[in-house]
């Protein structure tokens, strides 16, 4: 396993398409933009940002429609103050906040806790603070029902293998130690890999120290 999981220090570059360098670096701004505009909840902003995706990469026109469409449901029921819904989707927790979750065990030195994934499953993930993205297995995709039309793009990632293309999902909702973040975008790992990593794009949020046998994370 600690092969597999060197082979997973991620240094991801975005190739939705084969672009040249200035649009693919576009489309990475683009990315980070809609993730920033996701996690404060503001859909209106991160719908205007999938407008332009599907600008800059029209062969992803598709899953993208279907993913403002889903946005667009977040938005109009927020506007009309749905409370059904505010409980469905909740403020990030704020800052002053404190989450904590078990270590279950390690491996290869890696401790390794449950994520709950879309508020019903949970799944054994490594935290790994050297992986640069959160990276799901198979197993967990098929279990989450996700399949080749939920991809929204790929990422290459470099590995002891040589460069390797992941393909990429949203999930929905994403729970470490009660702390809870949504619509994020992981990587869906090759048929070897067993279980998940937990990665920067998820850990950079949270100052997190290790007490025993757990994990506890603060918000910045």
């Amino acid at each position: 396993m600690k092969g597999s999981l060197t082979a997973l220090l991620f240094s991801f570059c975005i190739v939705l398409s084969p672009l040249a360098g200035a649009a693919q670096t576009n489309i990475a701004t683009l990315n980070q933009q809609l993730q920033q505009a996701v996690q404060r909840q503001n859909w209106s902003q991160a719908m205007q940002v999938i407008d332009q995706l599907i600008k800059a990469a029209p062969e992803q026109a598709t899953q993208l429609r279907s993913y403002r469409q889903q946005l667009q449901q977040l938005h109009q029921s927020n506007s009309q103050g749905n409370p059904k819904q505010h409980s469905v989707q909740p403020s990030l927790t704020s800052p002053s906040q404190v989450g904590q979750v078990a270590i279950k065990r390690r491996s290869g030195g890696v401790a390794v806790i449950d994520v709950k994934f879309n508020n019903r499953r949970s799944f054994e993930m490594l935290v790994d603070s050297g992986a640069s993205r959160t990276v799901i297995t198979r197993t967990m995709a098929k279990a989450l029902g996700l399949n080749t039309s939920h991809v929204v793009g790929s990422f290459l990632a470099a590995t002891a293998n040589g460069s390797t293309e992941f393909p990429i999902v949203y999930i929905n909702a994403m729970e470490v130690g009660g702390l809870k973040s949504y619509q994020i975008p992981v990587a869906v790992a090759g048929p070897d890999m067993e279980l998940g990593l937990l990665g920067q794009d998820f850990l950079q949020k949270y100052d997190f120290t290790f007490r025993g046998d757990r994990i506890e994370f603060h918000r910045r």
